[in-house]
């Protein structure tokens, strides 16, 4: 078994190119994340050995839903990448198939510059995608990041974070 090293620098993907799509699909497509997507910015810790001269910050967009029909169509209108997984509910008597989509990258920024108009519900989630996604500027790979591109990306994940919680619905929270 061949194992596939990583390699030193992170290279940007040279083969994605932007696209125009349709209002309609795009008006759709906001629907969607507004219900069933979730903006994603997470910190990933380096680990010894993994190129990166320290930890570094990872964004998504990830919609999940059981009907594959849904991702099948945002697979082939918005490209991405799909995956299925088996969850169980909490009372552990019903087994549904869960499917995801989910767009990173250059992908990603061009979808959220597209869709911010249509959204509603996490219009401003995306936003703070874009920014945080305009800080990936490098072409051929670079781990030396400026410090403001940093304190941006830490803002980024920290606003992310905050509007994705759930814990201003928790009881003990004081007002």
């Amino acid at each position: 078994m061949e194992i596939k090293q990583r390699r030193k620098y992170y290279k940007r993907s040279e083969d994605y190119v932007p696209r125009l799509y349709k209002p309609t699909d795009l008006a759709y497509m906001a629907g969607i994340i507004d219900g069933e997507g979730c903006f994603y910015i997470g910190i990933v810790p380096k680990k010894k050995g993994d190129g990166y001269i320290s930890e570094h910050y990872r964004g998504l967009l990830k919609i999940d839903n059981t009907e594959y029909v849904l991702i099948d169509w945002l697979n082939q209108t918005f490209s991405g990448t799909n995956s299925a997984a088996t969850r169980t509910t909490s009372s552990k008597l019903f087994v549904r198939e869960v499917f995801s989509w989910i767009a990173t990258g250059d992908r990603l920024l061009d979808l959220c510059e597209q869709v911010l108009p249509y959204l509603t519900i996490k219009r401003r989630q995306c936003q703070i995608m874009i920014n945080f996604r305009k800080t990936y500027t490098a072409k051929l790979g670079s781990n030396k990041l400026s410090q403001e591109n940093l304190d941006i990306r830490q803002f980024c994940y920290g606003e992310i974070r905050q509007l994705n919680s759930r814990f201003h619905l928790h009881p003990m929270r004081n007002p």
